[in-house]
């Protein structure tokens, strides 16, 4: 980043904030701070030069980044800023983003801190770029109606049997026709075969009722291509109230359903980024972590059996010493599987979800009823990932909210789609009960399974009344990849 960045630092604690700043030219930053700590300083500077991102502590004496993000979008100011403050619930997280922050970093891990910058300023800067084009597009709108024979939109005149009287010269430049050799030509010949009904069908309405009438259409350009128009078209009559010809006005939005398709795919992207990010950390803590704690365990049972015989307090003291590091080995393992099972990418879905049961009932001591049934011959990858994290998110919220006993976990196939249930026999609660913070059901656990389910296609049902148990149901639509090797759910 080769501007030097003007960061504002709501911190408190000065060294939390040199901390922040260490990290930041660690990472090859160029930039200055300026550190406030009081809601007076904050009204301060945005009476003055605004800083390039704001990053900000939760909670301050007499603040906190709530009310700074309050007082941002009352002054209207379109500030990137990013909490970076302590362990904190999932439910600040979410209410800082949800009051417009860009992002949520613990002060425990700043190594990510310099990336949610740049991502931060990149976000606003395509923010800033999409408002002014579309403020652009708005006064070019305006300047249409003035302006006819140089306009980009594709201006068309036709006959009642649908024949070029007019074509404008943006003809030309949008699909490659000379506009004086289009008069004659069939207008619907232009159009994608599986877009003519749907354009028959608004010129039948436009003329029935006399009215506009938009229509989305796909429009052959003269090398063989396609390119997607929104067209509005209207009937003129006659003194005699006969309908003569009508006029045809079509704008170019390619590109807008382009983006509008890479939009729908975003959400797909960011999970597929947040599953690399999972894998690449809980590889590094199996093949690092794990391994240095292991070695330390190696080193102390070497120093357990000189101190057997000599010294009886330390030799015990040792002994807790190793047990407290297995139990952290134990640990590291299970977040490692948790962040990336590595039975899902060899084994397939069905061992992850043997796996995943059998960990959670030796860790909670839950009874545990896995059934997978009729599994399909071959079952895409973002299935079997989406399915199995959907699994992992409900056992999580059972552990933590349910106090239940007893769960049953069901995966079948029931023609085209896969259908999962789970359920439990806990305290339950009412969905439709409002949500305090600290009532963590039906909240972005749920968020997040519905999300993974509509992904695919599918959706995902919850049903839970106080003292009866909760059940989570879950469809996915099935796909068909050839080249699958998952077999019946498991890799071979």
């Amino acid at each position: 980043m080769k501007k030097e960045l003007d960061i504002l630092i709501i911190e408190d604690v000065i060294q939390d904030a040199e901390f922040i700043e260490a990290e930041l030219r660690e990472a090859g930053l160029r930039f200055r701070t300026r550190r406030i700590c009081t809601r007076e300083a904050f009204l301060a500077e945005l009476q003055g030069p605004r800083p390039d991102i704001i990053l900000s502590d939760f909670s301050l004496p007499s603040f906190d980044a709530l009310a700074a993000l309050q007082l941002l979008r009352k002054h209207n100011h379109d500030i990137p800023f990013i909490l970076v403050t302590g362990t904190r619930s999932e439910e600040v997280a979410v209410e800082c983003i949800h009051e417009g922050a860009d992002d949520y970093i613990l002060k425990a891990s700043l190594k990510r801190l310099p990336t949610s910058i740049k991502n931060a300023l990149q976000k606003k800067a395509m923010e800033r770029a999409s408002l002014e084009a579309e403020a652009a597009l708005r006064r070019s709108e305006e300047q249409y109606r003035l302006i006819a024979e140089n306009t980009l939109d594709l201006i068309s005149l036709v006959d009642v049997d649908g024949c070029f009287l007019y074509a404008s010269p943006s003809h030309r430049t949008s699909l490659g026709y000379q506009p004086e050799e289009m008069p004659g030509t069939q207008f619907i010949e232009l159009v994608h075969p599986d877009d003519r009904p749907a354009l028959a069908q608004a010129w039948e309405q436009s003329l029935q009722h006399r009215e506009s009438r938009h229509a989305e259409i796909r429009v052959r350009h003269e090398d063989g291509s396609y390119r997607t128009f929104e067209s509005i078209g209207n009937w003129i009559f006659d003194e005699h109230d006969l309908p003569q010809r009508a006029v045809i006005i079509s704008r170019d939005i390619t590109r807008r359903k382009e983006s509008e398709e890479t939009l729908r795919r975003l959400p797909t992207l960011i999970r597929e980024a947040q599953e690399a990010e999972r894998r690449r950390v809980a590889r590094e803590l199996h093949d690092s972590v794990i391994q240095i704690l292991s070695s330390v365990k190696f080193r102390l049972q070497a120093i357990e059996e000189k101190l057997a015989s000599s010294d009886e307090a330390t030799w015990r003291d040792t002994l807790k010493a190793k047990a407290h590091l297995e139990k952290a080995i134990g640990e590291v393992r299970r977040i490692s599987r948790n962040l990336r099972p590595s039975e899902l990418d060899d084994l397939g879905l069905a061992p992850a979800l043997r796996s995943l049961c059998s960990e959670f009932g030796e860790r909670t001591g839950v009874t545990i009823d896995l059934t997978i049934n009729r599994l399909p011959q071959t079952i895409p990858s973002d299935i079997e990932l989406n399915l199995y994290r959907i699994f992992q998110e409900a056992l999580g919220n059972i552990e933590k909210h349910s106090r239940a006993t007893k769960v049953s976990l069901r995966l079948a196939r029931q023609a085209s789609k896969l259908c999962a249930a789970i359920a439990d026999n806990g305290c339950g609660f009412d969905p439709l009960a409002p949500r305090t913070r600290r009532s963590k059901p039906g909240g972005m656990g749920l968020v997040d399974m519905r999300e993974r389910a509509a992904l695919l296609g599918g959706h995902c049902q919850l049903r839970s009344t106080p003292g009866s148990g909760t059940e989570i149901t879950v469809e996915m639509p099935l796909k068909t990849i050839e080249n699958s090797k998952h077999k019946t759910g498991e890799k071979g």
